[in-house]
């Protein structure tokens, strides 16, 4: 099931789409303007102006016919106005966004036809040429008010991912990170409320499922594994403030226009996405990493398809294998435990037989030697019957000799020995 593709996108869901993902965008322009007042939405509204009026003029000079239901370039427009901090400059803004709609939109065909994100392309070249209006952020505030002037150069500092980055983040309550209460672009802070608008694009069914949950998936488990700052919780919403990750992640890496069509490209892509915006923040001194990663995820959204289709002419391939494979073995598997069955029956009586001639012969060689061992007993014997007879013998020898003078008891005796010697000879 993870090697199916995503149905097509019709041109009026798209443009449903575009109006939707713009809805919940003015929300978080609204929080924009709690923290910083007036400025934030004056930011916005010439950063929409600016993309809609580029896009008319570009469609004008291709001959084309402007369609004044497409939502694209207000969505475009709110989210590169919301990328940057809300000190930056009109002009820039301005400029900004005639760049993002001309350049980096309709030189590549249109919405139909991106090779790049044009929000995250038009935020890195802007960032390149004016550097020093990019990365310098003014304090949020409750109610604030930053000044409505062109340039702001006062009240700025560095982003809350510098100084988390920099191993001074845990100075941030966690309050401060759930409502958005940071240094930092105007929208990307806002973690709680972009967590509900993605749960809202997920329940509309406008960002791809697979891609949604693998990114974040891989972004909570880099978190938990490399730590940045502090450890748990406070780990996992750093991983997904920092950066702008979440902010990216939603609403510009979940577009349908740069992920990948199969579920499991998606599953890939969504954690490639996850990992190289972590390394390009932590190895480099980019502070959103991800803004850089997406123009780089896009360039492989086609080859994570490739390697889906390879896999699955592998999977294929493996699959009509294995049918041939058991076809074959339940063919020969029965002939083959029969002869083995009737090898082993024939092994078995010949190894009965073996054991039984050997038995036989440990048995005769038992009887031989036992008897044997009877013999040497019984000569023994004989041997020690003979020994206490003739000894006997001599005793009496001795006992019966008499004097000189007893001629014929001397003569009697003589012949009793000779006498009980022929018995025992006969």
């Amino acid at each position: 099931m993870i090697f199916t593709a995503q149905t097509g996108l019709t041109e009026k869901s798209e443009k449903l789409r575009y109006a939707k993902t713009s809805a919940l965008l003015f929300t978080i322009v609204f929080m924009a303007y709690y923290y910083y007042g007036l400025r934030a939405v004056i930011v916005a509204a010439v950063s929409v102006l600016s993309s809609v009026l580029t896009d008319y003029i570009c469609c004008a000079a291709m001959r084309k016919k402007f369609d004044w239901t497409d939502e694209s370039p207000l969505m475009s427009g709110l989210l590169l106005a919301l990328l940057m901090p809300a000190s930056v400059p009109y002009t820039i803004m301005a400029f900004a966004a005639a760049f993002m709609t001309a350049v980096c939109k309709h030189a590549f065909g249109g919405n139909s036809n991106l090779i790049f994100c044009p929000v995250c392309t038009a935020y890195i070249f802007t960032l390149l040429c004016f550097p020093s209006y990019i990365v310098r952020y003014p304090v949020p505030q409750p109610f604030g008010s930053v000044p409505l002037t062109n340039t702001v150069s006062e009240g700025l500092t560095h982003s809350y991912t510098y100084y988390l980055d920099d191993g001074t983040g845990s100075a941030f309550s966690l309050l401060d990170i759930v409502w958005g209460k940071l240094a930092g672009p105007m929208g990307s802070s806002a973690i709680l409320i972009i967590l509900i608008c993605a749960i809202a694009l997920y329940f509309f069914r406008d960002i791809p499922t697979a891609a949604f949950f693998s990114g974040l998936a891989a972004n909570v488990l880099i978190s938990v594994i490399f730590p940045v700052g502090e450890t748990g919780w406070y780990a996992v919403l750093n991983s997904l403030t920092a950066g702008s990750f979440l902010f990216v992640f939603v609403f510009m890496a979940c577009d349908p226009r740069y992920v990948p069509k199969r579920e499991f490209s998606q599953i890939v892509y969504g954690a490639v996405f996850a990992a190289g915006a972590f390394l390009l923040r932590r190895l480099t001194t980019i502070e959103n990493g991800a803004v850089f990663m997406l123009p780089i995820a896009c360039v492989f959204r086609d080859e994570f398809d490739r390697l889906t289709d390879a896999l699955e002419r592998l999977l294929k391939f493996l699959r009509k294998w294995t049918k041939i494979i058991s076809k074959f073995a339940a063919k020969y598997t029965a002939r083959f435990l029969r002869w083995l069955f009737k090898e082993l029956k024939i092994g078995c009586a010949a190894l009965i037989r073996l054991i039984s001639k050997l038995l036989d012969r440990l048995s005769d060689f038992i009887v031989k030697k036992m008897k044997e061992h009877d013999a040497r007993a019984k000569e023994k014997k004989e041997k020690a019957a003979e020994a206490e007879k003739s000894e006997s013998a001599d005793n009496s020898e001795t006992e019966e000799i008499k004097p000189d003078g007893d001629a014929p008891e001397d003569a009697q005796t003589e012949e009793e020995p000779a006498e009980k010697e022929a018995e025992q000879n006969e």
